[in-house]
């Protein structure tokens, strides 16, 4: 299911992930609670039988990068019209652009390693072909919160149970976190 999953379902021999300081939840990608909210044993090749088809569907049919024009969002400057393009990662700083946006959009799942979907370092900074024109880029993966100029990182969570799920609202750029409490 998960496109770069090699390891997704694998055993692993360390327990405790020192990145993140907690258990691993049965693989790399911590997969144990998909496999269980399923009903199926974690690493159980009965998964696949397990997902309703309405999931498969949902699941296949996802982009791999989206693309809006004419987006407001607040700067030094003041509001300021933008693209925005938001992919999982982010984008490679030292490779075409076109070249990555033609590659996401054809989602091709033959590529054995998509960087914008799990690239760290080289993804990490907007590419330089993009400040010519102002162009947000958008991603989570990288379990922070990072807001430079017009690159958002937005996933304070991480996919940690005990870290809130942020979100930013355009053009102000205000964070809104899960354990928020809005009600006035």
């Amino acid at each position: 299911m998960h496109v770069q999953g090699r390891r997704w379902a694998g055993k692993i021999t360390v327990r405790f992930n020192a990145l993140k300081g907690t258990e691993y939840k049965g693989s790399i990608y911590d997969a144990c609670p998909t496999f269980e909210s399923y009903g199926v044993p974690h690493g159980s090749a009965d998964l696949m039988k397990a997902v309703p088809d309405e999931h498969k569907k949902f699941l296949a049919d996802l982009v791999w990068v989206h693309e809006e024009d004419n987006i407001s969002i607040e700067t030094e400057e003041g509001i300021k019209n933008c693209k925005l393009i938001a992919v999982h990662a982010g984008l490679e700083k030292d490779k075409e652009i076109q070249k990555q946006m033609e590659s996401l959009k054809a989602r091709d799942t033959r590529i054995s390693k998509v960087e914008a979907l799990s690239g760290r370092k080289n993804v990490w900074e907007i590419p330089q072909e993009l400040t010519k024109s102002p162009t947000i880029v958008l991603s989570g993966h990288h379990g922070k919160l990072h807001v430079e100029g017009l690159r958002l990182i937005i996933d304070q969570g991480g996919g940690l149970e005990n870290n809130p799920v942020a979100a930013m609202v355009l053009p102000s750029r205000m964070v809104v976190r899960d354990t928020d409490d809005l009600i006035k």
